[in-house]
């Protein structure tokens, strides 16, 4: 028996049904229309549709994509209830882990725990388990806001099992040697363009508060730099820019002493910065280490320029610009700085922080001193 169908296109036959679905603000009916290979498949999808609206979720629910849904609510909901820090951490979250994940074209309604952990599964081929935790959270935040907002029924997340993170090794002290800092000195000596890592192995900045210090920032007859802002890139209205924001914490907003020994390396870098950026006005909040156009520097390309410093000099491979920041912390330590005083230069909310650091230094000196003994043997 052939099977009932009232609706051709192409050349194919197919069963049509409609149904109201809801009412515009008018008042005006909205219809829906519903296929299938025989009535009996439409009128199946037209139930399940109106069991879905019936159920609490919005009209034309079954038709956005998680990638359409998820960049709407972080732009016009999420954005407008959290810092600019945070805003930032989820935009690099989705653009580098959902947008181009194997569920960002699949319909929201559509998406089942399966499909999430086979997403996982595969980011977990070219990323740490540690940013798909992450990422997990930005969804579950997400998903959570959909069902609260009647998009979803229930979350599919709640049977998903995520990758467990690598057993943590000892933590190591992570600063460079007296050699190696020394190594950094003579060559911003020879060539003033290397002096921004001199500069943050002696005030212990972090890479966005470095790269947003401005000249009025440096306070020469007090004698401090005054840290207060940081820089990030991040996706604003379409296009990736620097955004300055307020530091990390409130005990990161610091005044952190400049060092007598590196003053005058410093006031040659700020000459050259002058000499180089004809056309930035020089009023006092132009960049202290800016990029060739005067703008703040990304903090990648940051990054790079010091790696290469590096390789050129043989200083150990993996170093990063937070490995100057824990240098100086280092030095502190090392010099016998209280360490209530080094934390608050840091800029460290919690005491603790610095206290790991504190406390490799401390078992380093032991050893030394402990090595003295052997002088008894001479």
């Amino acid at each position: 028996m052939p099977k009932k169908t009232n609706f051709n296109v192409n050349g194919s036959s197919y069963y049509r049904t409609t149904a109201t679905v809801g009412k515009k603000y008018d008042g005006t009916p909205i219809r829906k229309q519903f296929y299938g290979s025989c009535k009996k498949e439409a009128e199946k999808k037209r139930d399940k549709y109106l069991l879905g609206i019936k159920q609490g979720l919005s009209i034309e629910y079954d038709r956005v994509t998680l990638s359409v849904a998820f960049n709407h609510w972080l732009e016009h909901v999420h954005k407008q209830k959290i810092k600019l820090p945070s805003y930032v951490k989820y935009e690099r979250m989705y653009r580098l882990y959902i947008a181009t994940s194997s569920i960002a074209g699949m319909r929201l309604a559509d998406i089942k725990a399966a499909n999430v952990q086979g997403a996982y599964n595969e980011l977990l081929k070219t990323t740490t388990p540690g940013n798909i935790r992450f990422t997990h959270r930005v969804l579950t935040t997400f998903i959570k806001y959909c069902v609260g907002a009647d998009m979803l029924i229930r979350s599919p997340l709640t049977a998903v099992v995520l990758p467990k993170l690598p057993t943590k090794e000892k933590e190591t002290n992570t600063a460079l040697s007296d050699d190696e800092v020394k190594q950094l000195i003579q060559a911003a000596k020879g060539n003033i363009k290397y002096f921004p890592f001199v500069f943050d192995v002696f005030s212990g900045l972090r890479s966005g508060e470095l790269r947003a210090l401005c000249y009025k920032d440096l306070d020469f007859k007090t004698g401090l730099i005054n840290v207060k802002k940081k820089v990030e890139y991040a996706k604003v209205d379409g296009k990736y820019k620097a955004v300055v924001s307020s530091v990390k914490s409130k005990a990161s907003v610091r005044h952190v002493p400049i060092l007598k020994e590196i003053k005058g390396l410093l006031q040659l870098h700020i000459k050259t910065v002058r000499e180089g950026l004809d056309s930035v006005p020089m009023d006092g909040n132009f960049l202290l280490f800016p990029s060739r156009s005067g703008g703040y520097r990304e903090g990648s390309n940051f990054l790079c320029f010091f790696k290469r410093l590096c390789k050129k000099l043989g200083i150990e491979e993996g170093n990063t610009i937070h490995s100057l920041r824990h240098t100086y912390c280092t030095i502190l330590a090392r010099m016998g700085v209280p360490l209530l005083e080094a934390s608050r230069l840091m800029g460290h909310s919690n005491i603790n922080i610095t206290a790991k650091i504190y406390a490799h230094v401390t078992d380093e000196d032991m050893i030394k001193a402990v090595e003295k003994l052997a002088a008894y043997f001479d």
